[in-house]
């Protein structure tokens, strides 16, 4: 309604000159009208602004709508996991696998355009590469940014976690995020100073986990599932668990019906199940705009798995230079004692083959 008043109040400055009254009208007084106008336009920014604060501090949240979708080369596990994730969060739109053949194009373009045809304000991409062996996650927040690049290993799907793991979550139902202490103490260290990043990565995470409270399609109005987020090592660690309260057991005949375990409160014991999916971030880079822009954080520990499997490959090529040199000094050896058959060492008189012949 605000844009629509701002629109009508703008036709209604930039009136045809043939409809207005024929009196002189002064140049001051036109520019007096255009100040009004600007006054008001900034009034009207100023109460929304005060407005959105105060729906922040009462707990309201913001309506976001995720735009999850992977690039081509993605493996049926990184498949396996995009559903798992759309299936846990009702807030999402699923899209078909983005082209990156289109080299001058680009992500920026590519996938703004996607969330803004989508009404997405939050993007989550998986980019697979070298045939699925790397998996890296894009966290954006379309059109301005930041933008968040994760490496994303130590995974498991809900098909993968077996039967132990299977719960009775509600499709559809919202799940509390839960950063644990850790995060803050063994998380990514973005900055020994302030650690003025960590903050930045926990909003993104939560702006892509936390379901609102309304707006939602397909949305239930229960909460059965648990989102924990935890730091060690310098990753982000993300488990999913189901809240299971304890039931009664069924009455048989000749039987008393068995009681429901309560805890001190007198409430019924709640337990945790995980059920999947399971996965590890780790933060490569932080880039200030939407899949561009500035760096402004790179984790200077970080190693890319193409040189860790370069190393290994490495270490295998010395291991067998290592085996062929000591074999070439084996046979050079054994050649200059005699030992060799095609050896040209003369015979010994006190040979054994001599003496015992």
């Amino acid at each position: 309604m605000a844009a629509v008043y701002k629109t009508v109040s703008k036709k209604k400055a930039q009136q045809p000159m043939e409809e207005l009254d024929d009196e002189d009208i002064e140049m001051e007084e036109l520019l007096a009208a255009e100040d009004d106008t600007t006054d008001s336009e900034e009034e009207e920014e100023d109460e929304g602004v005060e407005e959105a604060k105060k729906q922040l501090a009462s707990g309201f949240m913001p309506k976001t709508r995720v735009l999850i979708l992977t690039s081509r080369g993605a493996s049926y596990r990184h498949r396996h996991l995009m559903s798992d994730i759309c299936g846990l969060l009702p807030h999402t739109h699923k899209e078909t696998k983005l082209d990156t053949k289109k080299k001058t194009a680009g992500y920026n373009l590519l996938l703004n355009s996607l969330a803004d045809l989508h009404s997405c304000n939050v993007i989550f991409f998986l980019e697979a590469k070298k045939n699925g062996q790397d998996l890296y996650l894009w966290l954006s927040r379309p059109p301005n940014g930041p933008t968040i690049k994760f490496h994303l290993n130590n995974l498991h799907t809900m098909g993968e976690l077996g039967a132990g793991f299977a719960g009775n979550c509600l499709k559809g139902g919202r799940g509390l995020v839960v950063f644990d202490r850790s995060f803050d103490e063994q998380g990514p260290d973005m900055g020994v100073a302030g650690s003025e990043y960590r903050a930045l990565v926990r909003e993104m995470l939560r702006g892509v986990f936390c379901v609102p409270k309304r707006g939602v399609r397909g949305m239930k109005p229960f909460v059965d599932r648990i989102i924990g987020i935890f730091g060690v090592d310098g990753k982000i660690w993300i488990r999913v668990y189901e809240i299971r309260e304890s039931e009664a057991g069924k009455k048989k005949e000749g039987e008393e019906a068995k009681t429901v375990p309560k805890g001190k409160d007198g409430q019924p014991e709640v337990s945790l199940v995980e059920i999947g999916p399971r996965f590890v971030l780790t933060p490569i880079v932080i880039l200030e705009g939407s899949f561009g822009g500035p760096v402004i954080y790179e984790n200077k520990e970080y190693v890319s798995p193409n040189q860790v499997r370069r190393e290994i490959r490495t270490s295998k090529a010395g291991r067998y230079s290592q085996r062929r040199d000591d074999q070439t000094d084996r046979v050079a050896k054994r050649s200059g004692l005699g030992l060799s058959e095609n050896s040209a060492r003369k015979p010994d008189a006190l040979d054994t083959r001599k003496l015992f012949a």
